[in-house]
């Protein structure tokens, strides 16, 4: 199966005069991991989606990053759940319960990592497979 995507985002913070986006409507391997590291120490945004959704395929992996912290969220198509999408995170259940605050919204912070191999792993898992392994989101 080739998987063929989306790649896009937005990196915010000191060091830029302006918001600076990213772009590719057709990403090699070696396109995502040099965008993804921009990440480890800037607050943004990223987007990776596939083109084409057929069925219960995943579709969508979605990173936001500030302060060495990483939500990542990845979205699959699912008839089956209320709006149609459904999303799996990262959970981490030695993390305190409670909520943190990441580009202005709260969420879990068991959702939370502050590995950034873990974030590298999932776009490349979700790059090449279209999918991600449920020890890493669930």
């Amino acid at each position: 199966m080739t998987n063929r995507f989306n790649f896009n985002g937005r990196l915010y913070g000191e060091g830029f005069y302006n918001d600076t986006d990213i772009f590719n409507l057709n990403p090699t391997i070696e396109d995502i991991n040099n965008s993804v590291d921009l990440f480890v120490s800037i607050t943004g945004v990223l987007y990776l989606e596939q083109n084409k959704e057929e069925g219960n395929i995943p579709f969508r992996l979605t990173l936001y990053a500030e302060n060495q912290k990483y939500l990542v969220m990845f979205g699959k198509s699912n008839p089956e759940v209320d709006d149609g999408v459904e999303v799996r995170t990262f959970w981490d259940d030695t993390r305190a319960p409670g909520l943190i605050s990441l580009q202005g919204d709260l969420w879990d912070n068991r959702t939370i990592s502050e590995d950034f191999n873990l974030v590298r792993k999932a776009f490349n898992e979700f790059y090449l497979t279209g999918d991600i392994d449920q020890n890493i989101v669930n």
